[in-house]
């Protein structure tokens, strides 16, 4: 039989696929599933009207979901909510990350161990972070409160996860907890591909310590800055766990960023159609950042 196939592929009857193809395909119809059937579907639901406990008045409005997007205050607040807490939250944890980077590098080989210790938040998973900094801003046992009240910072303890505008501050240390170690990563292994060579011939014409930084340091690291700051816009643009843990999207819509608001109206509310829309543009977003990075990768290589 398998003679007899290997021969009618040899005449042409049975069209010969290409071993690359071959390979790739269990790949590709397992992101066909996962994917690209899920982007339909919402993109169809999107133009209709559709709750789940009205099965029986599916209406088609077309454009009806994005007019009311449009309209939405609500979303713009999450919209907005997103945008505070992707970029306070990539800004603050690349500046954590190079300089832990810088000090961890100058570490003596004795105390290499301690390299692997500050990557270990990084392995967490989120709903754990989002607990265990739920306890860490408790009002009345939380050791955030304990510690800023002793040291004078703090009169009284503060409600941070029921106060709108502290709610917000508080997730964000909690993301920037978990993945400042990302960036200490990429960057020590950019510290240790700057030619040794470049560094002394730097100190060799008398550069200071912030000159060799500033003209040396800096230029090597600003692809790794570059495509690990939108690599982790994309990732924060879609945090759920470590959000909806702590608060919920609370106090009110304090919290709720685009992924807590499509889930509320999904989930809570049950209106698929029109979460299916917030959905696609959120869709739409992500894939504008991800074509920025593609772009950006393509010319570090």
């Amino acid at each position: 039989m398998v003679d007899k196939e290997l021969e009618l592929g040899k005449r042409g009857i049975i069209p010969r696929l290409p071993l690359p193809f071959l390979l790739v395909f269990p790949s590709l119809l397992v992101l066909g599933l996962v994917i690209l059937y899920p982007l339909l579907s919402s993109s169809i639901l999107s133009l209709f009207h559709y709750e789940l406990t009205k099965p029986n008045e599916i209406t088609f409005n077309l454009l009806g979901n994005y007019n009311q997007m449009i309209k939405d205050s609500t979303f713009w607040l999450a919209f907005k909510n997103t945008i505070i807490f992707t970029v306070s939250s990539v800004v603050i944890s690349l500046a954590i990350g190079l300089i832990v980077a810088i000090a961890l590098d100058q570490l003596p080989d004795r105390l290499a161990s301690l390299r692997g210790v500050v990557l270990v938040p990084w392995i967490i998973p989120g709903v754990i972070v989002g607990f265990l900094f739920m306890l860490i801003f408790d009002v009345e046992v939380g050791i955030a409160n304990v510690i800023l009240y002793q040291i004078g910072v703090l009169k009284k303890f503060l409600p941070w996860l029921m106060d709108e505008q502290l709610a917000m501050v508080a997730v964000i240390v909690a993301n920037i907890w978990n993945q400042v170690p990302f960036y200490i990563l990429m960057f020590t292994a950019g510290l240790k591909a700057i030619p040794i060579d470049v560094k002394e011939a730097a100190i060799v014409e008398g550069a200071t310590r912030w000159q060799e930084f500033v003209y040396v340091t800096l230029p090597y690291l600003r692809g790794i800055m570059v495509i690990t700051s939108l690599l982790m816009v994309i990732r924060n643009f879609n945090n759920f766990p470590i959000i909806y843990t702590m608060t919920g999207g609370g106090p009110v819509f304090s919290t709720t960023t685009l992924v807590i608001y499509i889930y509320r109206l999904a989930f809570e509310q049950f209106n698929i159609g029109y979460a299916s829309a917030v959905g696609i543009v959120w869709c739409l977003v992500l894939l504008l950042l991800s074509s920025i990075y593609v772009k950006m990768l393509y010319k570090q290589i």
